[in-house]
């Protein structure tokens, strides 16, 4: 049986995705959920609280992901890892199963003025996590690049990044257009 804290941030999360953060009553979340609005006082202070502690476990969740992923695809050829890391971004991005990295991104993007700081602190840190992740891959697979593993790390990235902002701000069929274009002249411009 699932617990009423674990309905109220499944909830709230579903919520601050579909609405955004100012958006999201408490009332919202308590009616998705089938409680009184007063009910969720009872595990969280207010609705800031509740926010950053589905931030705190979203970024959990997404570095464990990250660790996931690159372990199991680490001895993979080095094309196949990059491509499919985005691949998979995608995924889950556009699936209706699937709400934390649609939150992530939108809150790494457009974050409630009231939490930047906060916000992009957390962010930061799942972020950072995917640098290094990056980073061990292209050291692992230098000497099949020709750029450093430093300079292959930030180009992917940077596309990475520009690709992130087709998903949420843009569409999935201009995603898919410019990620095979990008992808195509990248790989063949770093692949010795």
């Amino acid at each position: 049986m699932i617990s009423t804290i674990t309905k109220i941030k499944k909830n709230a999360l579903s919520l601050f995705v579909e609405k955004g953060y100012t958006a999201t009553s408490l009332s919202d979340i308590a009616g998705r959920v089938g409680i009184k609005k007063q009910s969720i006082y009872s595990h969280f202070k207010n609705k800031e609280e509740l926010f950053l502690e589905i931030m705190s476990e979203v970024v959990r969740e997404e570095i464990a992901f990250l660790n996931d992923y690159f372990d199991q695809y680490n001895s993979k050829p080095l094309d196949d890892v990059l491509y499919n890391f985005i691949i998979q971004m995608e995924k889950r991005f556009t699936s209706n199963k699937e709400d934390n990295v649609k939150f992530l991104l939108r809150m790494m993007f457009t974050p409630p003025s009231a939490l930047q700081e906060i916000i992009i602190t957390t962010a930061l840190e799942y972020y950072s996590e995917l640098e290094k992740h990056i980073e061990q891959v292209f050291i692992y697979h230098e000497e099949s690049i020709t750029a450093t593993a430093e300079e292959a790390k930030i180009a992917y990235l940077a596309i990475f990044d520009g690709l992130l902002v087709e998903l949420v701000y843009v569409n999935v069929t201009n995603f898919q257009k410019r990620f095979q274009v990008t992808w195509e002249i990248y790989w063949r411009g770093i692949k010795s």
